[in-house]
């Protein structure tokens, strides 16, 4: 395994570098121009069982199923195809879907989330393939929308049975101060929801002669004190994993008004919570609630209506869980040191693949670093793509064979 991986070095990066070349940035959303370049890899491994599911033909999702010498455990590994748009052009200093090397350091969009992780999972399952040697089943799961929602990826997968196996692996970025830092298991969830204001919308020219109340304002003002007391209106059981708590973010998006010449009547915006395991939809609803119960109480002339959108879970795993161990193990003989065991700060596929699939899932264990995603200018130890087939396959032979 290890002398077949560490052979195609070069392979895996290359290979990554043609994935991040194959836009599929979401929104707009398509996948099947990488998941074909995904497909046609594996058919180069003689890997035969590959599927491809989809709700909607343009955003396919691929399973790929690498059997054993006999029955035994079966481990998915897992990625999204998909990026966040490019977003500002001018903020990039090469072209975001030209991969470029430039000082030990891969750039491109998505590289890190998570295009690296997928060409290490490809690699890992043509060695798997090629050396066998274990029982039971690899499965490689590729899914579409996961920048957006998930809905037509891991959700639907996980919605309509297609997903079953002892345990998942998911490859998001795990690095928050430096690469390869942590083994999550927990994914942390996320509240989403819109305040709106209601106010009185008259023409502008009068304000000063009639009383009314302007939503805008209103607004301004209740943004500040939610950013400010939002948080101690939660109620969560402390984590040990995750001691900052809940992340409180306020007006993530905001409108308001009409346009010059109209008094604003109403306005909106928008927060998220990423939540800690055992907090529910209903619990943060009547937190968000009795915050705003106490603001009106406090401001009579203050209109402010919840509008929820939704929810997703936060999961966690036990750190006890074989496959912890075996991918502690496998970073340690790759990397020379252990990872910690943590908590990941965002919402991953793993509210889908083990809430509804019930599946116990590490939420992310990747290469990159998180604070780089979603930002102009993504780039990663140019190392990454071939240190993570390695440690996928070494993990991926020792949970299969239950070493």
């Amino acid at each position: 395994m290890w002398t077949y991986l560490d052979a195609r070095r070069d392979e895996v990066l290359e290979f990554a570098r043609k994935l991040i070349a194959t836009p599929s940035p979401n929104p707009p959303g398509d996948e099947r121009a990488v998941a074909q370049v995904v497909a046609d890899k594996l058919a180069e491994f003689q890997v035969d069982d590959v599927v491809w599911l989809a709700q909607d033909e343009a955003r396919p999702n691929l399973i790929a199923t690498i059997p054993g010498d006999g029955p035994g455990r079966r481990l998915i590994l897992s990625g999204h195809l998909d990026t966040k748009p490019a977003g500002d052009m001018d903020a990039w200093e090469t072209d975001p879907w030209d991969p470029v090397l430039r000082d030990g350091e891969l750039v491109g969009l998505g590289c890190g989330d998570m295009k690296a992780a997928v060409a290490g999972m490809v690699y890992a399952g043509g060695a798997l393939k090629a050396n066998g040697g274990f029982s039971g089943e690899l499965v490689l799961v590729f899914t579409a929308d996961e920048e957006a929602g998930s809905v037509m990826g891991s959700k639907w997968l996980a919605e309509q049975g297609h997903l079953a196996a002892d345990v998942a692996v998911i490859g998001e970025p795990s690095g928050i101060v430096e690469e390869w830092e942590a083994v999550h298991v927990i994914s942390r969830g996320a509240a989403l929801f819109k305040i709106r204001i209601t106010g009185t919308q008259m023409h502008s020219s009068i304000s000063d002669r009639i009383h009314g109340v302007n939503a805008t304002v209103q607004m301004a003002r209740l943004i500040e004190r939610m950013d400010q007391e939002m948080k101690d209106y939660l109620t969560f059981e402390p984590h040990l994993l995750c001691p900052t708590g809940p992340t409180v973010n306020v007006g993530v998006m905001a409108e308001a008004g009409v346009f010059y010449g109209v008094y604003p009547g109403k306005a909106e915006f928008a927060c998220d919570i990423r939540t800690l395991p055992g907090m529910t939809e209903e619990s943060v609803s009547d937190d968000v609630q009795r915050f705003l119960d106490d603001a009106m109480a406090d401001e009579p002339e203050l209109a402010a209506e919840l509008v929820w959108e939704l929810m997703v879970l936060a999961t966690e795993i036990s750190s006890d869980e074989p496959i912890v161990e075996d991918l502690l193990t496998a970073a340690n003989d790759v990397l020379g040191t252990t990872p910690a065991v943590d908590a990941f700060p965002g919402t991953t596929d793993a509210a889908a693949i083990q809430l509804t699939s019930g599946i116990p899932t590490v939420a992310a264990f990747g290469p990159g670093m998180l604070p780089r995603a979603h930002s102009p200018n993504e780039h990663m130890a140019a190392e990454g793509p071939a240190l993570a087939a390695l440690i996928y396959g070494l993990a991926a032979l020792r949970y299969l064979k239950g070493v």
